[in-house]
């Protein structure tokens, strides 16, 4: 029993050697800052942007639209932002069925690759 044990142990170690050396060779990641805004035209358009200090951070998040209300918050819907090369920021708008009056609010997801990290954001309040 003692011989198993001592093999057992080694196998052990012998894997958590290799865990640390996995870590030890995986590279930086870097975290990106997100800032998000949302506004409504007259109508029933929410619109915002999406703004980092990098493009990858900015193109395709995924932005979600919510209403403050008592208890859980109301999700009034989902849009992706897009890229626009004269502002260097990413535009996204959503239009809704109705006017949701004031207390709404956008937030965008966080967003991980390999080496990076777009951070999660919440917008202030439109009023």
């Amino acid at each position: 029993m003692g011989k198993r044990f001592a093999i057992l142990i080694g196998a052990a170690a012998a894997g958590v050697m290799a865990l640390g050396a996995q870590a030890a060779a995986a590279p930086d990641v870097v975290k990106y800052d997100t800032e998000l805004t949302v506004t409504k035209d007259r109508g029933h358009n929410y619109h915002g942007w999406v703004g980092s200090e990098v493009r990858k951070c900015m193109e395709g998040r995924r932005v979600v639209v919510f209403q403050q209300r008592p208890g859980a918050d109301r999700k009034l819907g989902t849009e992706r932002s897009e890229f626009d090369p004269r502002y260097g920021q990413a535009r996204w708008w959503l239009w809704l069925d109705r006017s949701y009056g004031h207390r709404v609010y956008a937030k965008v997801t966080r967003k991980e690759r390999d080496r990076f990290v777009c951070r999660a954001e919440r917008s202030a309040f439109h009023f």
